[in-house]
């Protein structure tokens, strides 16, 4: 399960560097969530960044380790969670 979470979450992070990195501007990471969450919509690019999970969920759900794959659930959940904060915070 711990191996699942662990990616659940590195593959988010990634994809949310990935988003920063192909941005215009050579600001910080910090810049680019400071930036999107004065403009309002970090919680879309934070949204964008977990898709890639449901391929990493099925993966682990296709070589049966269903421990894995609730790790990763348990992951998509945790962002959810990050996502409404900031959204209505």
């Amino acid at each position: 399960m711990w191996v699942g979470t662990l990616f659940g979450i590195l593959l988010p992070v990634v994809c949310l560097v990935v988003f920063q990195q192909m941005k215009i501007d050579d600001g910080s990471f910090l810049d680019f969530l400071k930036s999107n969450f004065k403009i309002g919509i970090l919680t879309h690019f934070i949204s964008l960044a977990v898709i890639p999970n449901l391929l990493l969920f099925f993966g682990f759900l296709n070589a049966n380790n269903f421990k894995a794959a609730r790790g990763v659930l348990l992951s998509t959940f945790i962002f959810a969670f990050t996502v409404l904060i900031v959204r209505f915070s």
